[in-house]
């Protein structure tokens, strides 16, 4: 299973965000990681802003995953299972809230 699959498994961002701690901490140091959740056609997504402690930590992760940069960040888009919402209210998107 590669790694962004596992990420889909996630169904929140209070699980997403240890899983990308533990997947990026494997290239370098997290330094900052923001979570941007969106609801798009029924799909929840998860807008994921990560900074390692070095760039060339940063390109390698990239090139592992196959995302990229984006502002000077690196950019994962994770869709995540939105079964339990019921009814679709239209695009929306909220930060999340940072527990840490």
């Amino acid at each position: 299973m590669s790694a962004l699959t596992e990420l889909r498994q996630c169904p929140d961002v209070a699980t997403l965000k240890p899983a990308l701690h533990t997947l990026a901490g494997q290239f370098g140091r997290v330094m900052q990681l923001d979570i941007l959740t969106t609801m798009q056609e029924r799909t929840k997504q998860a807008i994921c802003f990560l900074r390692l402690d070095n760039p060339e930590k940063e390109q390698t992760l990239m090139k592992t995953l196959g995302v990229g940069r984006f502002g000077g960040e690196v950019v994962i888009v994770v869709d995540m299972d939105s079964s339990a919402s019921g009814e679709d209210e239209g695009p929306s998107s909220r930060w999340a809230e940072d527990d840490e």
